[in-house]
Formats: structure tokens, C-alpha cells, sequence
């Protein structure tokens, strides 16, 4: 708890590139072994998931940060530093699997945490599966992930296909939408969106009157949107990543087209999506999982808004969804490697046990509280609907009663901002 409002007070700034990664080196860090728990990671840093897995490393490194400070993870009376070695997959699946091999079998690393992405994921959690290494991951969400039996894969967002439900269901509420145009990039995690969307669309009695897979290499979105607009849809409904839902929002503007109401299941909470867009993005809905006004608790960062607080004296910005889940895995493990007494160098034992623990206990993080399905799935967190409002995101969609939380009304239509 000190180290975070040390951090907050001091205003912290983000290292530069060169201080935070030990990238392809194999070098030994700054401890030896048996004296921190030396953790590896392969995540984007290059190529078109960058963005994204530079997100999940501020998460991992703020956790990190405020671990260290207080001179490490307390196990039995005694304080063990985190120390994390990272190397670059240039986001592809492929190198990410050969890379999670290289840090079991020539780094030697302790433990893992996760990367970024449906193909590095999945091929990095049957890499480590086959070494009996508890992969923890919050940077992607694909269904098949999970349908393959592994004992060591665990996520912490939602399935792709549940996490976009109540983006799709709020319309269902609001007087005046009658139909829908669903369209989504060629990905496996944005067409599992899009499928969701249609489906609860339609259980919401919603019509689909277009619905549209579009390469995520399209060049012209002005010629799709100018398409879709011809259906005459009341809302538009878009399975993205970040730079999709960047770019269906300029061709909105570009054709002057506003749909009653539009909803991405990713982009808006990502903090370049306001950035980029500003006052053109008011009003947008996305799929989300966490805001920092939740009032969850947390061993590390007392909080959901001291991990935002941590977060942003650090970085700059607001956290999204992935910093929250990403920082909540690296929280999972270390609450396991606690419970378990567990110490470097940690044996095959050890990793275990660190499985079995998490799948019999309930972790409560700033993420929210944390428990597994059989198949590593998350299991006690319902996906929520946000809205960007003057400039913020608001939970508005659905209404949780546990929290004691009433959302704010939706406004709609939406106005005229281009």
C-alpha cells in the first residue's frame, strides 16, 4: 500500500524502452538465482499486436514496480523481488511458442505470465503446458483457447464470444432501435464478436439486416461503411481490435453517416481511441470488463482506483480493461505463490500446486473477484457495457446488483458530433 502512494505522489514516468526489456539477451539479471522470482514473458512489441502488448507491459511492470518496492513478494517472513525477462514474438503465434520454449529450457525462468493475441496465446499455453508451466494471461479471449482440456491455461477476460454480450443487449433496452448491421474483421477473436453480436442482437429483438466479415487488411472502410449505411441499420455493431474500430469511426465521419448508436467489442476503452478521436467519440459504446470506479479490492494495489491511480501517475493515462486484467494475473499468481509458501528457485512441484491452488480458490484483485472454470476460463465476472460520456467511460449496461452499481442512462440517438 505505501509503495502505491509512493508511486501516485512522485508522479512516476514510464522508463524508456531500452530500461524496461532484456528482449533476446538470455543475459542474467540483476539477482541470482534463487534470490527473485525470475518470470518470463513473449509478447508483441513489434508488428501489428504492438500496441496491444505494450499495454499488457505496463500492467506487468507496474505490478512489478510497486512489488519491488516493498522488497518483493512476502513468503514466510521473508521478501523474494520479481524480476521478468521479456522477449519480442513480432506478433506472431509461431515465435511466441518458441519463445515461451526458450525461457523454460535456456532462461530457466520460475514462472510465466502472459502474452498477447488468440494465435501467440494458444501457442504459448501449449508450450507451456507441455513443461507444466501455469500460464496466466489477460490479452486475449478466443473460445478455442480453452477447448483443448489443458490443466496450466488461465484466462481473465471473458470468452470472446460472452465478452461482448451486454455491448449488444443494452440496445435492446433503449426505445427506438429496431435493427442492426453487424460487420467484423477476418480475425477468429473480432468474428467471434461479430457472431455474439448477432446473436444477442436478435435475442434482444433486434433485427440483423447486414452482416459482413471484412479482411483485416481492408484498405478502403469508406466503401464498407457507405455499403452498410444502404441497409439503413438504427445501430452498428463492429467486432475490432483497436485499429478497426479507429477506422470505421473516420469513415463514419468521411460519409457523415451517424447511426442511432454503434458499439465496438474493442477499441473505445483503449486510451488512444479518445486520443485519436476526441469529441467525434462521444457517445460510442463498447464490450468491456472493468472500470476503476468498480469497488473492488486488491493485496497489491489496495484497490481498482489505486491501481488507476498507480496507473496513471506512471503512464499518463487511464488504464483500460487489458492493463486491469493483465496487472490481475500477474496479482492471481502471486496470491497462489503466497498461500503455497512457495520460494525460488520454484520446482515443477511448485508449479503444480500453483494450479491445482487457483483452481480451488477465489482470488479477490482490483479486476474483480477471480475464479476458474474447469476448462481455465474465467468464471465470476459478467462482462459489462460502457459509454464514453464527456470524455470518460461510464458503465451503463447492466445494472449490478452485488455492487450495489445503477448505470446511467444511454444517451440516444446519438448526436450529431461530425
Amino acid at each position: 500500500m505505501q509503495a502505491v502512494r509512493r508511486i501516485v505522489a512522485a508522479g512516476v514516468t514510464v522508463l524508456c524502452a531500452a530500461a524496461l526489456l532484456v528482449v533476446g539477451t538470455g543475459l542474467p539479471g540483476a539477482y541470482a538465482q534463487g534470490e527473485a522470482f525470475r518470470i518470463g514473458v513473449a509478447l508483441p512489441l513489434s508488428g501489428p499486436l504492438a500496441a496491444e502488448g505494450r499495454q499488457v507491459q505496463q500492467a506487468y511492470e507496474l505490478w512489478k514496480a510497486v512489488v519491488n518496492a516493498e522488497g518483493g513478494i512476502p513468503v514466510n517472513g521473508r521478501r523474494y523481488p520479481v524480476e521478468i525477462i521479456y522477449y519480442d514474438d513480432e506478433s506472431s503465434g509461431q515465435r511466441n511458442g518458441q519463445l515461451i520454449e526458450r525461457l523454460i529450457t535456456v532462461d530457466n525462468v520460475d514462472l510465466l505470465l502472459g502474452g498477447v493475441g488468440d494465435d501467440s496465446v494458444s501457442a504459448a499455453s501449449t508450450a507451456a503446458e507441455r513443461y507444466g508451466y501455469p500460464y496466466f494471461f489477460g490479452g486475449a479471449s478466443a473460445d478455442p483457447i480453452f477447448d483443448r482440456g489443458y490443466y496450466f491455461t488461465f484466462g481473465l477476460l471473458n470468452k470472446a464470444f460472452d465478452a461482448v454480450r451486454s455491448a449488444a443487449e443494452v440496445f435492446g433496452r433503449i426505445p427506438g432501435a429496431k435493427t442492426v448491421a453487424v460487420i467484423a474483421g477476418d480475425h477468429l477473436v473480432t468474428q467471434l464478436a461479430a457472431e455474439s453480436f448477432r446473436y444477442f442482437a436478435e435475442r434482444a429483438g433486434l433485427k440483423v439486416v447486414h452482416f459482413e466479415i471484412f479482411p483485416m487488411t481492408l484498405e478502403d472502410y469508406v466503401s464498407l461503411v457507405r455499403n452498410v449505411r444502404g441497409k439503413e441499420p438504427d445501430v452498428l455493431l463492429v467486432g475490432s481490435l483497436l485499429p478497426q474500430s479507429l477506422q470505421v469511426m473516420r469513415a463514419l465521419m468521411a460519409i457523415g453517416w451517424r447511426p442511432k448508436g454503434i458499439a465496438f467489442s474493442y477499441g473505445p476503452t483503449a486510451p488512444d481511441f479518445l486520443e485519436q478521436l476526441g469529441e467525434a467519440a462521444e457517445y460510442v459504446i463498447a464490450a468491456s470488463e472493468w472500470l476503476p470506479e468498480l469497488p473492488y479490492k486488491d493485496p497489491v494495489f489496495w484497490s481498482a482506483r489505486g491501481f488507476a491511480e498507480a496507473f496513471r501517475a506512471r503512464y499518463g493515462v487511464e488504464p483500460d480493461y487489458v492493463h486491469a486484467a493483465a496487472a490481475a494475473a500477474a496479482i492471481v499468481q502471486q496470491a497462489a505463490v503466497q498461500a503455497l509458501g512457495i520460494t525460488p528457485p520454484v520446482t515443477a512441484g511448485d508449479r503444480a500446486a500453483i494450479a491445482h491452488w487457483v483452481r480451488q480458490n477465489t482470488v479477490h484483485t482490483l479486476y474483480g473477484p477471480v475464479r476458474f472454470a474447469e476448462d481455465g476460463s474465467l468464471l465470476t465476472k459478467a462482462p459489462i457495457a460502457v459509454q464514453i460520456q464527456n470524455g470518460r467511460l461510464v458503465h451503463v449496461y447492466p445494472r449490478l446488483v452485488e455492487l450495489n452499481l445503477n448505470p446511467q442512462p444511454v444517451w440516444y440517438p446519438a448526436p450529431s458530433r461530425f
